[in-house]
């Protein structure tokens, strides 16, 4: 069965322009919400996974009451986790679901060497589990993009408008603020040393209105939401459906996009049957994650099976154990995203700068020492409370100028080969790091625990893109300003394959603005 969509062929009519919009994750409602703005309708198409029944039902219950009102029972059922990375931390689900992992396009899943890059074909995408920090790029880090950080700036503002309608931060742990206080004591040594540090900046509701709740700082962060507190592109993009906004269509997955005098035409598949799907359109948006994305475009040109080069941001852990814990931290009322970020600008140990996330107690630190230590931790259950009471992790990432390069071909079967280069720079700048920790403990009240140092496989630390790097003057598949390759006019690439560099920062508030710029202002046929 095919299904066909027409293909305007006059001038453009904002409200009934076929504007096509792949993938539903972060970027894909960034540029929505441009789009919006313009006065366009775009309609998502999307494999739109969802999670199961019963962890609806749960998200459902949770949500429904306050804290003190949950029941021991759904709490065991929330607070369940996937498997370890290479760091040894347990992958993040959503309510007991592991929906946004699951491929449910195995016969295009990629092959990987020595590297570990996921897709998602969930509904909302990564962001359903994403950690939900937000920060701007620095300034100097645009020298190398088409476009200036003041052309950027606006599209910031706008996108934390879009995911903090709040505008105040979420209230910080009574650890990181001891933390704080103690780095603040130490100020001057700090500088001296290119240390800085700051409340980390949340994507987080902190008031009651009409879209939902605030944080009620139950500490289930990494567990699910039941409030949807924490920014997810999915309830975003619920509510722009509900208001007529845009439209939605699931259980596609998308191939091709072919190029036609008056627009393209997307070639999609049902992810329920395989069946066809055809969808014509003025132009589309490709915000299918960077391992869709590059599937989608290698497919859609003559291009030759040359490696594409993938830019990405290496991760590494690295516990603290506090010389005391808060009182009573274990019952406080707090939330456990990340607390604090630390920038560290040491020319001996990296030539850029080096970023650690701090995240502060958490009852996911004794359920690990629990399984490393196997039949011991019934009789050490006094000693694994008061040290995981005291633990704060800290979660490294470099500049991709120094990472570990991975590289992405396509293969004659369609499939996507990637392949990872691991960096021995990038262990010699995780150890580096631990040393300077271990030298101004005194200043973190802190000590590093450098035997439980871990790095995860090149790619792991979802932090990912850059194959089709924007450029002034682009070439063969470097894209343009507006995410567009020349070959490709018709489509604009808007999630983080078109980064021209990644530094160690966060990455989606940065995607998210760059495609809110791209569909703010690209243009659209007649649209100027």
């Amino acid at each position: 069965m095919s299904v066909s969509w027409p293909c305007e062929t006059n001038h453009v009519n904002r409200e009934t322009a076929l504007i096509y919009i792949i993938g539903s994750g972060l970027s894909g409602v960034a540029a929505a919400a441009a789009l919006v703005k313009r006065g366009f309708r775009p309609t998502i198409l999307d494999a739109g996974v969802r999670a199961g029944p019963h962890s609806i039902a749960l998200k459902s219950r949770l949500a429904s009451a306050e804290p003190d009102a949950w029941t021991p029972e759904d709490l065991a059922q929330l607070k369940r986790t996937g498997p370890a990375a290479s760091t040894g931390i347990p992958q993040k689900l959503l309510f007991g679901s592991n929906f946004a992992y699951r491929d449910v396009d195995r016969a295009t899943s990629a092959r990987f060497r020595r590297a570990s890059i996921l897709r998602s074909f969930a509904h909302g995408g990564f962001s359903n589990v994403w950690g939900a920090v937000i920060q701007p790029w620095p300034q100097a880090e645009f020298r190398c993009w088409p476009i200036g950080f003041q052309e950027l700036a606006k599209h910031y503002s706008s996108v934390r408008e879009l995911i903090c309608p709040s505008g105040l931060s979420v209230r910080s742990s009574m650890q990181t603020h001891a933390l704080h206080s103690d780095l603040e004591r130490h100020q001057r040594q700090l500088d001296a040393e290119g240390v800085r540090f700051d409340y980390a900046t949340l994507a987080v509701r902190t008031s009651d209105d009409d879209i939902g709740k605030a944080c009620r700082h139950c500490g289930l962060c990494l567990y699910g939401c039941p409030y949807d507190s924490i920014f997810s592109a999915a309830s975003q993009l619920s509510r722009m459906v509900r208001q007529g906004q845009v439209a939605y269509i699931s259980d596609v997955l998308v191939d091709r996009i072919s190029i036609l005098s008056h627009g393209v035409r997307v070639e999609a598949r049902s992810s329920k049957d395989n069946a066809p799907l055809t969808f014509n359109a003025r132009t589309a948006f490709l915000a299918a994650g960077l391992l869709e994305t590059v599937r989608i475009i290698l497919n859609s040109g003559n291009f030759p099976p040359t490696p594409l080069c993938v830019q990405q941001s290496d991760i590494f852990t690295i516990p603290l154990l506090r010389y005391r814990s808060i009182p009573n931290i274990s019952r406080e009322r707090l939330h456990t995203l990340c607390q604090m970020i630390v920038e560290i600008n040491d020319a001996a140990i990296c030539a850029d700068s080096v970023q650690l996330q701090l995240y502060g107690y958490n009852d996911l630190y004794s359920r690990i020492l629990a399984s490393r230590l196997g039949r011991l931790s019934y009789p050490l259950q006094p000693l694994i409370r008061e040290v995981s009471e005291r633990l704060v992790v800290a979660f490294g990432y470099l500049h991709s100028n120094v990472s570990s390069r991975v590289s992405v071909t396509r293969t004659r079967d369609g499939r996507l080969h990637v392949q990872g280069d691991v960096s021995h720079e990038t262990k010699s700048i995780g150890h580096a790091i631990v040393r300077k920790l271990f030298r101004i403990r005194n200043c973190f009240r802190a000590a590093p625990i450098p035997l439980q140092l871990r790095f995860d496989d090149p790619g792991g630390g979802h932090r990912s893109g850059g194959c089709f790097p924007m450029k002034a003057v682009p070439a063969g598949l470097e894209a343009d300003r507006w995410g567009r390759i020349r070959s490709l006019p018709g489509i604009h690439v808007v999630d983080s394959s078109v980064l021209p560099s990644l530094p160690a920062a966060p990455l989606a508030f940065t995607v998210m603005a760059n495609a809110h710029r791209i569909a703010s202002g690209c243009p659209i046929d007649n649209d100027d």
